[in-house]
């Protein structure tokens, strides 16, 4: 159970760096942040800093399920459900031709890639708090 929480605790606590590192920008530095993601810039900041101030809020609960995965694990779900909304609607979004391919691999890498693993620590935190409770 300890290689599971200390695993898991580093999945999570890596993800919320990751969240920080790329919503950060959105209110520091907007067109440099938005250029990296397209060729047009957007003339609604308002809607990339509402997207950036939640995902900074998804990093702050990924921190937090960090630091307790036990306590936190009731939340855990959430993590990868809310990655899974975001991935899928970019990728409707890129096969009807309304992002570019460069925002696609942004979402691959802050989304897409933390699925798998937010799932893994789930079900292996469920299956050893299960045997734990048998014992």
């Amino acid at each position: 159970m300890r290689e599971i929480l200390k695993t898991g605790s580093t999945i999570y606590k890596v993800a919320a760096i990751s969240n920080f590192l790329v919503t950060i920008p959105a209110f520091v530095a907007y067109d440099r942040a938005v250029a990296l993601f397209g060729t047009t810039r957007l003339d609604y900041p308002f809607l990339v800093w509402i997207w950036a101030g939640m995902a900074f809020l998804w990093g702050v609960m990924f921190w937090d399920i960090s630091r307790d995965l036990v306590r936190a694990s009731p939340m855990i779900k959430y993590s990868y459900l809310e990655k899974a909304v975001t991935s899928t609607s970019v990728l409707i979004a890129y096969f009807s031709r309304n992002v570019p391919t460069a925002f696609l691999v942004a979402i691959a890498f802050t989304d897409m890639v933390w699925i798998p693993l937010f799932i893994w620590v789930h079900v292996t935190l469920a299956r050893a708090q299960a045997t734990a409770a048998e014992a």
